[in-house]
């Protein structure tokens, strides 16, 4: 006896009329049954009258009559002679059969060409389930609730609903999903995989409001830059202390403007330890070296001394002026803690300063510090007046030791925290436009330390960030593994995209995706006979393989309380917008 099986996956269990037939009122399926009956006699009326006309045209007697009166005539009973004088019913018969055939083969070939660009979507999330994100009442209902200002206009633009994610399905022209307004977004892609091309760069262009920005390369600034400042007719600014753009300086940020407090100064000096603290580990040294960054970093603000008067108290452990200031000013304890550290052991006070120099190496240069050392002549950044317009900021650094990318988190974080300020002060407790932060290679110059925790609540501030990472291993090296785990989580849009090598993740997603019936089909045969059975059992949407196999711009859609759904990315060159950015980037490069 041998045995051979075949699998078939299915949304139902019933067959494809499960859904009509057996629905248990007798009246529907009645109706159901009447209606596949009258399809089936009209097609097949259709199809003689096709044969026996085309019979009828080669004999020289024209088509015949209409579609209609064929149909009445054989509904009575008049055979093909009859309505066709002269063609005998078995070649009518016989050329039908030919154009059934056909039909169904041509069926056949659409269907199977379809299935090759449409993959299954069982086990995904359906579009109606996803109506929030897309166009229509529902999404015109949401932004209208989450921004007041629309409310009345009879006309909003796409960008008013929301950031764009990519195409609903695996169709290349199904609607664009758009994350709302309330949204925190984390995006895992791997390098060249268009995180550059269909993410950050639409969500650029259409942020209704501020945008802030991060990046180690000059190709979002070059793409998007001048179109922001052209759209909007406000302010660009672009802060590059290692001229990564070549941008000429024509501000300065103070970044010690507004800390006045222990926690403020120690929320800062976090941002140059996170640099060269590993999440999962901590130097013996960490600790007391963010006391004395904290203890510096507020004795220069208090004085009005600059962030580069810290990099010179670094270099002599004796220094009083510090432990003075802090005094004067009321912190007592924090200025004994440091005495009491400059007269402790010799390898104690060597390790805790040198570990302190590391982080805060970028402090040293000159160059840098210009960008954050207010003087005549240069503007000054207001932050708090940034978060309330449509002005667009970015910020690049380099990568590695002595980089500018501790100020980059810090400025990110301090725009962050200035705007849920702004947010709680109007009366809906929402930014209205927006802000839209676009971290990209966050891991890598943003490394902001508490960005897991502040996911959980700027969604509910009007406040969208995006984050994009190359890969989960690198955000727990950033945020240790409870860190990235929390930013997962809290995230409410997640999209994985191609080049997923990590085999651990990629089966996480995949079970996260979870899981749908399929049927097995086996047959037996033997000598006594055959036979066959059916039984079902429950298989991976998409196993592990296929979420490492991920096409480059297609994307894995994660979204709170809804099953993931594949998205296809749209790259900025094949968006509406793709003449006006080929144009802005043209003469940037002209110009230079």
């Amino acid at each position: 006896m041998t045995t051979t099986a075949r699998t078939r996956r299915t949304s139902s269990p019933d067959g494809p009329l499960g859904g009509l037939l057996g629905s248990g009122d007798p009246g529907t399926d009645l109706l159901v049954l009447a209606g596949i009956t009258t399809t089936a006699t009209t097609g097949a009326g259709t199809l003689v009258w096709a044969a026996g006309g085309s019979l009828s045209l080669l004999a020289g007697h024209g088509f015949g009559p209409g579609l209609g009166a064929t149909l009445r005539a054989l509904a009575h009973g008049t055979g093909p002679a009859g309505i066709w004088g002269g063609v005998p019913a078995w070649a009518v018969v016989v050329l039908a059969v030919a154009y059934t055939a056909a039909v169904v083969v041509a069926i056949a070939v659409g269907v199977a060409w379809w299935r090759r660009r449409h993959p299954p979507r069982e086990g995904y999330g359906s579009r109606s389930q996803y109506t929030h994100l897309l166009p229509g009442r529902g999404a015109l209902q949401q932004v209208t609730r989450l921004r007041p200002s629309l409310r009345g206009r009879t006309r909003l633009a796409p960008s008013d609903l929301g950031v764009p994610l990519g195409r609903f399905g695996s169709a290349r022209r199904g609607p664009l999903l758009r994350a709302t307004w309330e949204d925190v977004v984390l995006a895992i892609c791997a390098p060249r995989s268009g995180k550059t091309t269909c993410l950050a760069v639409p969500a650029i262009l259409e942020a209704p409001g501020a945008v802030v920005v991060t990046s180690n390369k000059a190709d979002v600034w070059d793409l998007t830059a001048a179109l922001r400042g052209r759209d909007t007719r406000e302010r660009v600014w672009t802060f590059d202390p290692q001229h990564v753009t070549r941008t000429r300086q024509d501000f300065a940020w103070d970044a010690l403007d507004g800390i006045d407090t222990l926690a403020d100064a120690r929320r800062l000096a976090g941002h140059f330890l996170h640099e060269i603290r590993r999440a999962d580990t901590s130097d013996f040294w960490d600790r007391d070296a963010e006391d004395l960054l904290t203890a510096l970093i507020l004795a220069a603000a208090l004085s009005g001394a600059g962030l580069a008067k810290v990099a010179t108290w670094l270099t002599s452990i004796s220094a009083v002026e510090p432990r003075t200031i802090l005094a004067r000013n009321g912190f007592t304890q924090l200025a004994d803690v440091m005495t009491g550290r400059s007269h402790g052991a010799h390898e104690t006070r060597e390790g805790v300063y040198a570990t302190a120099r590391a982080a805060a190496a970028c402090l040293s240069d000159p160059a840098i510090m210009a960008w954050v050392t207010p003087r005549p002549g240069l503007d000054l950044f207001d932050p708090a007046h940034f978060v309330r317009s449509h002005q667009t900021l970015y910020l690049l650094s380099q990568d590695g030791a002595g980089s500018a990318a501790p100020l980059i988190a810090a400025f990110a974080d301090r725009l962050l925290l200035d705007a849920v300020r702004a947010a709680e002060h109007t009366r809906t407790g929402r930014l209205d436009p927006p802000l839209v932060a676009v971290l990209d290679e966050a891991a890598n110059i943003c490394r902001i330390t508490e960005l897991p925790r502040l996911y959980s609540h700027l969604g509910s501030r009007g406040i969208v960030p995006i984050t994009i990472l190359q890969s989960r291993a690198q955000g727990r090296r950033v945020w240790g593994q409870g860190g990235m785990d929390e930013l997962f989580s809290a995230a409410t849009i997640k999209l994985i995209g191609a080049g997923i090598d990590d085999p651990t993740f990629a089966d996480d997603i995949s079970r996260l995706i979870g899981e749908t019936d399929t049927r097995v089909r086996t047959r037996t045969h033997g000598r006594g006979g055959g036979g066959a059975s059916v039984t079902t059992r429950r298989e991976r949407v998409l196993p592990a393989d296929q979420v490492r196999a991920l096409p480059k711009f297609t994307a894995l859609l994660l979204a709170t309380g809804i099953r993931p759904t594949p998205i296809q990315l749209v790259p900025w060159m094949d968006g509406p917008r793709a003449d006006d950015i080929h144009g802005a980037a043209s003469g940037l490069d002209a110009a230079s």
